[in-house]
């Protein structure tokens, strides 16, 4: 009877045991150039002028909000946060989501960054995404495999398609 239990408890992983971990940035970064700013403040200024005269004030408040929202995002550099693949889940800045909790992952580029995308079963968060380094793409998808499912054309929606569109046609500063 000792000898089954010792066996039962060596052939159970460790589950405090970290199968990867690495550092990044908290979220895609680029430095932008004084005429993206000048871009989205001249866009900005229009789209007020105009809800201006249609006298919908609150309207002029959610736009300027973007605005500003959109300044922060673009101005202010990431903070390094640390990201760990467990045998319980995925921890990302401290959060656990632990496995059955997340459905699939796939990768995408933004802003020069590879990004790896987690999508969750949680009604408040439907994705987790994390910047990633290039050389740790493959370790980290032979890893999470194990336990979700690997997408390798992730699925689109309307708001995906519209941005890419947006992003395609207006860009908001010069292309090099």
């Amino acid at each position: 009877m000792v000898d089954s239990a010792k066996k039962i408890l060596s052939e159970k992983p460790d589950l405090n045991q970290t199968l990867f971990n690495w550092q990044s940035p908290s979220h895609p970064y680029k430095k932008r150039s004084r005429l993206f700013f000048q871009t989205v403040a001249a866009f900005t200024f229009l789209m007020v002028a105009i809800v201006f005269f249609l006298h919908e004030f609150l309207l002029i408040g959610v736009i300027v909000s973007i605005a500003f929202v959109v300044y922060v995002i673009n101005s202010v550099p990431p903070i390094n946060i640390e990201h760990k693949i467990t045998p319980l889940g995925f921890e990302n800045a401290g959060r656990m989501y632990r496995w059955q909790e997340l459905a699939s992952f796939w990768f995408e580029v933004r802003l020069g960054n590879e990004i790896l995308v987690i999508q969750t079963h949680l009604p408040f968060l439907s994705q987790i995404r994390t910047v990633i380094d290039k050389d740790y793409k493959e370790k980290i998808k032979q890893i999470i495999g194990k336990y979700l499912l690997f997408v390798e054309k992730p699925p689109k929606s309307f708001i995906d398609r519209l941005t890419t569109w947006m992003q395609k046609n207006f860009p908001l500063e010069a292309t090099n």
